[in-house]
């Protein structure tokens, strides 16, 4: 049985307005199973959004962590009902991803090499 959770990584969302590189999470869900093979759903959901400042003109960024957060953790809760339910996941919108590091399905990727 495959459990649903979100995880999150950063990426590069643009630069401040000194120039600097402003790094923001992206929010998306996993599912694993007991083996620990996972799969990564297609959404992704940004902590933040570019926006220019009317009266400077300089960039800046809105802090949307708890809004992006909250829809990742809400479709992870919709798909662990699914899960639950019996219901079949959609696979146009997974993708495999690697498997939790020392489980089962890491080691044995781990002796096909």
């Amino acid at each position: 049985m495959y459990t649903a959770f979100v995880r999150s990584d950063l990426f590069h969302a643009g630069f401040s307005c000194d120039g600097q590189p402003f790094i923001a999470e992206s929010y998306y869900v996993i599912i694993e199973n007991e083996d620990g093979r996972r799969f990564r759903h297609e959404a992704r959901f940004r902590s933040t959004k570019r926006v220019v400042d009317e009266e400077t003109g300089d960039p800046c960024f809105l802090d949307l962590r708890d809004e992006a957060s909250a829809k990742a953790e809400k479709l992870a809760e919709r798909v662990n009902a699914a899960l639950t339910a019996g219901r079949a996941l959609n696979g146009r919108h997974w993708s495999e991803d690697s498997p939790a590091y020392g489980s089962l399905e890491y080691q044995r990727r781990i002796e096909l090499q």
